[in-house]
This record gives C-alpha cells, structure tokens and sequence, in this order.
C-alpha cells in the first residue's frame, strides 16, 4: 500500500476560499489539472509503499507521542515547483510563523520514526509546509500562469484549523488520487 504522514485541511471557509483561486487559477488558460479541495493536506511525510507491519511499526512509534497537535495556520502567498521558469506543480504556503510551527512538528514525527526502516520515505530533512492546489500539464500560457503567482505571491489566503495527524492510503486512479485513513492519531 502506498502511504503518507498528514495533517489535512477542512475548514469549509478556507476550501471556498481555495476553490475560488483555483477558478482564478483556470481563468489564466493555463493546462492546468486541480486538486480537488476536498483531499487539500499537509504531506509530513511520504512513506511510499509499506505493508502492515510497517504500519503497526508506524503507528506504535507515533502512538501517544503526536496526539494533541492542534494549530491555527494562516495561509500566505503561491509559488511554484520546482520554480516559475519550469512549474509542475503550484500550492499555497504558509506565514512564517505557521510555517516555522509546522516544519518542527515535521521534525518531531520524523525524529520518532528513526526507528521505523520503511522503504521509499522522502528525506524528512526536506520538509517544505505548502499545500498543492493544481498540476501543471504543459506550458500553454505559462507567461499568463507566471503573473498570476506572482500577483499573489504574498497575498493573505485567510486560515484554517488543522488537527489530528493522518497515516493516509494512495490509491491512483486515472480521475486523480483517491486517499483514505489507514490510522488517526486523535487526542
């Protein structure tokens, strides 16, 4: 099974927030695929494919030690991966100081999970806070997709609430990924 580390994102005034940029986004022309708001999350970390012991092994190594994580974010500004000269994918970011809450939260779950050996983990050094709201598929009216982030490249999202880190299951599926809960750390 293919797995992943997240805290998700479902605030109904932010996802319409969300999904009013995304059709700012499409209005660009841009060869864009979005991500459906209502899959909208944090990744922690990529696990890759784990079978269930690696799962037991993840749960017991979290279990008790990441409940009770609660956290007000404020959303600011859209950029791009890998940058604006090649963009594949386009998310929004985080203020500083929700980004900087976050990112030693992402530490302190991959510092636990030293003693897990799960097998095509992404480098927990890498953690970089953002959410992805669309894909890029080609570069039709790249200048127009390019001004647009820029335009909004510091502006204030608004906020949400996330709580409750996730072991979520990716299922690929040609409509775009389907996640489901294999495990919720709730307090």
């Amino acid at each position: 099974m293919r797995a992943f580390l997240s805290y998700d994102i479902v605030d109904p005034v932010f996802l319409e927030k969300v999904s009013h940029l995304q059709n700012e986004l499409k209005s660009t022309g841009a060869d864009l695929k979005l991500v459906n708001a209502d899959i909208l999350h944090f990744t922690i970390r990529f696990l890759g494919e784990i079978d269930e012991e690696d799962k037991l092994q993840i749960v017991n190594a979290l279990r008790g030690k990441v409940e009770n994580f609660e956290l007000d974010l404020v959303f600011r500004g859209i950029g791009a991966f890998p940058d604006e000269r090649r963009i594949s994918v386009i998310w929004i970011g985080l203020d500083p100081s929700s980004a900087s809450t976050l990112e030693k939260q992402a530490l302190t779950v991959n510092s636990l999970l030293k003693t897990v050996q799960v097998g095509g983990s992404s480098d927990p050094e890498r953690f970089s806070p953002h959410v992805t709201i669309a894909r890029v598929r080609s570069g039709r009216n790249k200048d127009r997709l390019v001004s647009f982030i820029y335009e909004h490249k510091n502006q204030e999202l608004g906020s949400a609430k996330i709580k409750n880190l996730r072991l979520k299951l990716s299922h690929l599926t040609p409509s775009g990924p389907e996640y489901s809960d294999l495990h919720v750390f709730e307090s």
